[in-house]
């Protein structure tokens, strides 16, 4: 039996990310990350939400956005991989399951978790070794949030009016972040986050969060050790 669909639930922010099936990649070329880029602009035209940070890497990619009212994330995460997989056959001319199954997308609590999140998302080119700098990678929304470069596909969001009183001092002080080593106790608790579908944020949010959505705070380890987290 599947797993039952996630719930509807009102005000969320979600952390999404997908691979490639058998973690192959799915994005060859900049060509197929337009594509998809152009997926989740239709998409949001049919399933509003906003979009507050991505990042695509070669074979999987990186969301946080925020469902608008009654929107359901499983619905906009599902026609963005169909629309997606539908160009990358046509491109390509195969065949197949193009993305790994179901997402994950563990909700993400609002205020300093969100921004650790979000950095989190930006510094993976640079944590890779795909780049020296996230300023050299264009598939991110580093390009709009530390460089000021507009991106038609992110929506304002509180928490970036806290990071400073001008604009160029949030995007002076954000690029600082993200270009900075990221603590190894927030890169583990994103991560495990993301492997559990357990909500990111503080212990009394989480459990709160858990109850709400009728998710298990503390799942037992199943298996195999998981392999790691980008």
């Amino acid at each position: 039996m599947g797993r039952p669909p996630r719930p509807i639930d009102d005000d969320l922010v979600y952390h999404a990310i997908n691979r490639g099936n058998n973690r192959a990649d799915v994005f060859d070329d900049d060509d197929d990350r337009r594509a998809f880029l152009d997926a989740l602009a239709k998409t949001r035209e049919r399933y509003p939400f906003r979009l507050l940070g991505y990042c695509l890497m070669t074979n999987h990619f990186h969301l946080l956005l925020k469902p608008e009212p009654g929107r359901s994330i499983s619905r906009i995460l599902q026609s963005i991989t169909v629309a997606h997989t539908w160009r990358y056959h046509r491109r390509h001319r195969s065949s197949g399951h193009v993305w790994q199954g179901r997402f994950r997308g563990p909700v993400v609590q609002d205020g300093d978790h969100l921004l650790t999140v979000l950095r989190y998302i930006e510094a993976n080119p640079l944590r890779a070794g795909m780049v020296s700098d996230p300023a050299d990678y264009p598939w991110s929304s580093f390009l709009q949030h530390g460089l000021g470069r507009p991106d038609g596909l992110l929506s304002p969001f509180p928490e970036w009016d806290d990071l400073g009183a001008t604009e160029s001092a949030r995007r002076k002080r954000w690029a600082a972040k993200v270009r900075a080593a990221q603590k190894q106790d927030e890169l583990d608790a994103i991560r495990a986050s993301l492997r559990s579908g357990r909500p990111y944020g503080d212990a009394a949010w989480g459990e709160r969060m858990a109850a709400r959505l009728g998710i298990d705070p503390h799942p037992r380890p199943r298996g195999r050790p998981p392999k790691a987290m980008p």
